[in-house]
């Protein structure tokens, strides 16, 4: 599979641009609808890495998908069955590193990665840096909760739902008020100010749904106990709890599993489970040796499904759509405490919450209109076949044993963990990945999906307020180019290039065209650069979304392009650029090729342009309507 890298070759923001970026898709991708979707679920097992997955399916089934073994240096995954149902989802590789301290010299790189046993365990995120760069697109330093390092509050995919008509929530299996579930709701300086938090996160009027552990008046046993108000404080404790605020409470297991059935009518939902730290991991008895379940669980808690359903059942009302986070938290505890049983305990209980998930999206809702996330924040505990060995053991086990696992650390660690992904938007983060790892394939940044979002699929529209140039239509946008590995002049031998030149694309010279109104104008160059040995040649595709301005929409089937090549450096193209229909067709609502290559005709540079063409109906209301252009380079495989 051939390496891609993308140059920016362009700063700051045109009036009118393209957004450049760039996928292999892996060959089970799921490819949905590009469109934004209404519902985000985003699903975070806390430090559940690769190896976390892989230990359960063995537990489960004596084999599994991502079991590496190897030599330093020299590391192979080995083939798999899905066991999970995530697993067929579409899947790309997370970097977990966070912290801006470390970002500029600690960028992950796959050779240092599995090429240096040690090397995942220098300096790794903590939840609270990591949660902050998923929540929020924007890396901060460790145990601050959407603060930056210059004391700057940071919006969270909660606040932008609410911004945009849709609900919002978090659930977890630890502490509502801990690092993850936190980062997804409030402001912070320090993760550890619990207190605090959890009364933001209780005054916090973007969120509709707050679930997870923290009862100040049970133990880690499910048993009752004198109040210690550890994680929530007395006085919001007692509001909450007795009706004194506008948040419906709910703490028994029989209350929970009410609510997931739509037995309780609710809008506003806070859940205390009824247990101090954990749903389960934390209860007492001894679990080494022994099977998942053996020890028996607390039976006075709601297991992490029924929460998510009951979460579904209050968010799912709002017709806007909504976001909702829910963490399976205690994974990562097992991490911590080397604790292999339990790590399949509830690593299970978080599959199953995915489960559950899944039924209600296709019973609810629709993958077209819905976008689901599993993924980790970092991996903890460094599980692999065996204790502190550079040599990437193989994991192995039998169906129903407990496999044979060594734990190399008790904290987190910098190896990319597993982000699945099924539903709409799903071809946009396909087309944001930033690297390839020799091992795990092409990887996203933990900032990346994020950004996305408040960059493209989930913008505030324009409110039309200022006055086009007459007869312009702009199509705005910023340039982003995504993994800046030289200047774009002298490219990576064996390296195909994308570079988007500075330009603009306004629309004018506005004409009537029988009942309708025609603009023009013309999108900025794009360069291809291909050195590479052997490929079987490129293409490069172009999708614009909807124009608006304000509540006015002109569909981008109405935007068409006529391209053409600018320049060549060494071998023409064959039969020049295709172009896209104008109108009466698609036009570009759906991806048209802008230019293409064969395995003969590839290499050297190539300069694309291409004449933008909007034909509207003549009574199409005045105002700067915007979109996004957004073009793309895809290798030949």
């Amino acid at each position: 599979m051939s390496k891609i890298s993308i140059q920016r070759a362009a700063t700051g923001v045109l009036a009118a641009a393209v957004v450049a970026g760039a996928v292999v898709a892996p060959a089970n991708a799921d490819q949905n609808s590009a469109e934004a979707p209404k519902n985000v679920i985003v699903m975070i097992g806390d430090g559940m890495g690769y190896n976390h997955v892989v230990n359960t399916n063995l537990y489960e089934t004596g084999q599994s998908q991502y079991i590496t073994s190897g030599e330093a240096g020299d590391v192979t995954e080995h083939d798999g069955d899905a066991v999970q149902v995530y697993e067929n989802f579409n899947h790309l590789g997370l970097t977990t590193t966070s912290l801006t301290s470390l970002a500029a010299d600690r960028e992950y790189d796959s050779t240092d990665a599995w090429g240096d046993f040690n090397w995942a365990k220098d300096s790794p995120t903590d939840s609270a840096a990591a949660g902050t760069a998923m929540a929020t697109g924007t890396k901060v330093e460790n145990g601050a909760l959407n603060v930056d390092p210059e004391g700057n509050e940071l919006k969270t995919m909660s606040e932008l739902a609410h911004e945009t008509g849709r609900s919002a929530g978090v659930v977890s299996s630890v502490q509502y008020s801990h690092a993850t579930p936190a980062s997804y709701a409030v402001a912070n300086e320090n993760r550890n100010n619990y207190l605090e938090i959890g009364d933001s996160m209780v005054n916090a009027e973007y969120l509709d749904v707050v679930m997870g552990a923290g009862h100040p008046e049970y133990d880690d046993s499910g048993q009752e106990k004198s109040a210690s108000y550890d994680y929530i404080a007395e006085d919001t404790y007692n509001a909450v709890s007795n009706g004194e605020t506008d948040w419906d409470y709910v703490e028994s297991k029989s209350d929970f599993e009410a609510l997931a059935n739509g037995e309780i009518g609710t809008e506003k939902v806070f859940g205390l489970a009824q247990v101090e730290t954990t749903l389960q991991q934390a209860r007492g008895g001894d679990s080494e040796g022994k099977l998942p379940g053996e020890v028996p669980f607390n039976d006075n808690v709601p297991d992490l499904p029924t929460m998510s359903e009951g979460a579904l059942e209050v968010l799912g009302q709002n017709e806007d759509g909504f976001h909702l986070m829910i963490e399976g938290g205690a994974i990562d505890w097992t991490g911590h405490a080397n604790e292999t049983t339990r790590n399949i305990e509830e690593t299970q209980d978080f599959n199953a919450s995915v489960e559950s998930v899944v039924n209600w999206v296709e019973e609810n809702s629709s993958w077209d209109e819905t976008l689901l996330v599993v993924t980790a924040d970092h991996e903890t505990g460094y599980l692999g076949g065996a204790e502190d060995d550079p040599a990437f053991t193989e994991m192995t086990g039998e169906a129903g044993e407990l496999p044979t696992v060594g734990w190399s650390s008790g904290n987190h660690t910098n190896h990319l963990v597993p982000y699945f992904f099924k539903g709409a938007g799903s071809d946009a983060i396909l087309n944001s990945t930033v690297g390839e790892d020799d091992v795990r394939g092409g990887y996203i940044d933990n900032t990346t999906v994020a950004n996305l979002f408040k960059d493209e699929l989930w913008v505030e529209q324009d409110d039309g307020s200022e006055e086009p140039a007459e007869g312009d239509i702009p199509v705005e946008a910023d340039v982003r180019g995504l993994g800046d590995n030289n200047d774009g002049e002298n490219p990576d031998p064996g390296s195909l290039v994308l570079s988007v030149s500075e330009g603009s694309a306004s629309l004018g010279n506005q004409r009537n065209a029988g009942d309708r109104l025609r603009m023009t104008g013309q999108m900025p160059s794009v360069a291809v650069t291909d050195t590479r040995n052997e490929a079987n040649g490129w293409s490069v595709a172009g999708q614009s979304s909807d124009l608006t301005a304000g509540d006015e929409t002109v569909s981008a089937d109405h935007l068409g392009w006529v391209p053409n090549v600018v320049d060549e450096d060494e071998n023409p193209i064959p039969g020049g650029a295709v172009a896209g229909t104008l109108t009466g067709g698609e036009g570009l609502a759906t991806p048209q090729t802008l230019g293409q290559a064969d395995a003969d005709n590839r290499m050297g540079s190539t300069e694309l342009a291409a004449d933008l063409n909007l034909e509207v109906p003549v009574d199409t209301a005045s105002g700067t309507y915007e979109g996004a252009l957004s073009v793309s380079l895809f290798p030949v495989d």
